[in-house]
């Protein structure tokens, strides 16, 4: 075990610095010892959660520290007090501790034994009614928050805990109470539920109305003003900056889910399954591993090759450059593996399938882009060009271009158009079609230039389509549409 302090515990930036084991001594209770486990979640600079041992029993520390870390941590509690009021289940509070002398503050809270977040309950949900009962499970508690007035305004699915029969509201820190109101006002109602209904991907909103109305079916009193056209509205704006808060804060930056590397000559964005010393390998020599590999492809604009990286099989691309004149433009710009890097992550955040982004890595000369490249997880299948040539069953082939029409259309649901939406760029695997070569995917908000930009990645989709019959028909009705 080792000891320390709030100012070590500043020093923190990434799960992987956090020790095993964190031992604290708490003065402000006579001087008891706290013993941090497990760490849950950290928040550089400002908090972090950890499962720890104290006086002999389990439980959840919430530890500020930094800036501001009093009034956070007075926030904290305060959130905690206003879901009692609210007649809403929360973990008990054991111990509430500010160590002035060592610039930190704690609360303890009582551990929930065989509990899983809401979220978890969604993901493990295997049909559509299954995951709206979750939704559902949420919508309950958030009933009763808004009849006294109380929302959580960043509310999501993480926030639930849940017991075989007992759902728990967590993170008091994100609750506040509406002023000089008795219940929430139609204002705060719509924007809360909009901001809940962030949850459903955009392809999901048909489910918004029966939850809309089961909630409304919860509140004390009546809310003729809560109406799904004003939700919608509302939505559309919350999903928009959610997408940008992802972005920006996490895919590119240093955090839980991902490390960087970063210099004069290197930038490296890259999952966190990756060891340090294999990605720095990389970094490198990446042409070595492409040289090592087997090509996939091979093109003026690009290289893509099937690689070992720490014992596992990933895809790597390289964006290649014509010639002199177009390196040098393309240096200035924002380069086509982190289009590539973003767009994946994009899809993921809204639940469309593609390969998953590994590492994206840029070579620079200062602020200048020389060479990128983008690794993705490798998934066993086929292009969809060779899935139509196959000779597979016919009936299995009807499906499996249901299945493709599903996926495009939810990309399309979600104002995200493909831009080369070839044969060759869908990948069949074993379980489900998924997107693939995202560096020309855009998102595009304007109704007009969807429609027309929606048909054309149809049409390129159907013109790709080489065997004609069952298959060719159901995108030929898209298209005609």
């Amino acid at each position: 075990m080792t000891k320390d302090s709030a100012i070590n515990l500043s020093k923190y930036k990434v799960t992987d610095d956090f020790p095993a084991s964190l031992e604290m001594v708490l003065k402000g209770i006579g001087e008891e010892r706290l013993v941090c486990t497990q760490l849950l979640r950290l928040l550089p600079g400002k908090r972090l959660v950890c499962t720890a041992e104290y006086l002999g029993e389990k439980v959840i520390a919430k530890i500020f520290f930094g800036p501001s870390y009093v009034r956070r941590w007075k926030r904290e509690i305060q959130g905690v007090e206003q879901i009692i009021k609210s007649q809403v289940l929360t973990p008990e509070i054991i111990a509430m501790i500010h160590e002035e002398e060592q610039d930190f503050a704690l609360v303890l809270f009582k551990y929930i034994e065989q509990s899983k977040t809401l979220d978890e309950c969604w993901q493990e949900a295997t049909s559509n009614d299954g995951k709206v009962a979750v939704l559902k499970q949420a919508l309950s508690i958030i009933a009763k928050l808004h009849d006294a007035a109380v929302y959580q305004k960043d509310i999501h699915l993480d926030n639930f805990l849940k017991t075989s029969d007992k759902v728990y509201l967590i993170d008091g820190d994100q609750v506040a109470q509406e002023k000089n109101a008795r219940a929430l006002s139609t204002k705060f109602t719509i924007d809360n539920l909009a901001m809940f209904f962030t949850q459903i991907y955009a392809w999901q909103v048909i489910w918004i109305e029966e939850l809309l109305e089961y909630y409304l079916s919860l509140r004390e009193s009546p809310h003729s003003d809560v109406t799904l056209k004003a939700i919608k509205k509302k939505l559309k704006k919350h999903r928009e900056w959610r997408e940008k808060k992802y972005i920006e804060k996490k895919v590119f930056r240093s955090c839980t889910e991902f490390d960087v590397i970063k210099n004069w000559k290197t930038f490296c964005v890259f999952s966190r399954e990756l060891k340090d010393e294999n990605v720095k390998g990389f970094i490198n020599a990446p042409d070595g591993f492409i040289k090592r590999g087997e090509i996939l492809k091979s093109g003026r604009t690009a290289t893509v090759a099937k690689i070992q990286l720490a014992g596992k099989t990933y895809v790597v691309k390289r964006y290649n450059k014509k010639n002199n004149v177009h390196r040098l433009f393309r240096s200035l710009k924002e380069s086509r593996a982190a289009l590539s890097w973003r767009n994946g992550h994009l899809l993921q955040f809204n639940g469309i399938p593609t390969a998953l982004p590994i590492l994206l890595l840029e070579q620079r000369y200062g602020r200048l882009r020389w060479g990128s490249y983008v690794i993705t997880e490798y998934i066993e299948g086929m292009h969809l060009f060779s899935y139509l040539r196959s000779g597979f069953d016919l009936d299995e082939m009807k499906m499996m271009e249901l299945n493709v029409k599903e996926i495009v259309e939810r990309l399309h649901q979600s104002e995200f158009i493909h831009g080369d939406l070839k044969p060759q760029n869908i990948w069949i695997t074993e379980k489900q079609p998924i997107l693939i070569d995202l560096d020309g995917m855009k998102k595009v908000t304007n109704k007009y230039e969807q429609q027309v930009r929606i048909q054309e990645d149809w049409v390129r989709l159907q013109k790709g389509v080489v065997r004609k019959g069952i298959v060719s028909s159901i995108l030929n009705d898209v298209v005609k549409k």
